[in-house]
């Protein structure tokens, strides 16, 4: 007899230790799908304040946040205003009747 396992458990093994190492690369995306989606909800609610001109309630969310988010939303909002103004710029006049 052979000390070695037979080969249906050495291909087993390798199947489990495959699939652990898919469950942990799984592990690593959805964690960074989660912090993705706190990032967005965080910026979601610093815009929703600025548009319910809420100022205390959008000073309190961006000094929640770490400085390179509150560059992030600092250049988006730049970004929403220049998009706007152009926006309004090619929009026909109408006059209230």
């Amino acid at each position: 007899m052979s000390d070695q396992p037979p080969e249906w458990a050495r291909n087993l093994e390798k199947a489990a230790i495959e699939a652990a190492r898919a469950v942990e690369r799984a592990g690593r995306a959805l964690g960074k799908a989660v912090e993705q989606a706190q990032r967005t909800a965080k910026a979601q609610a610093a815009m929703a304040a600025a548009y319910q001109a809420d100022l205390d309630g959008l000073e309190d969310v961006l000094r929640s946040l770490p400085a390179e988010q509150v560059r992030d939303i600092s250049a988006a909002a730049a970004m929403v205003t220049a998009t706007a103004d152009r926006v309004l710029a090619q929009t026909p006049k109408t006059t209230a009747s």
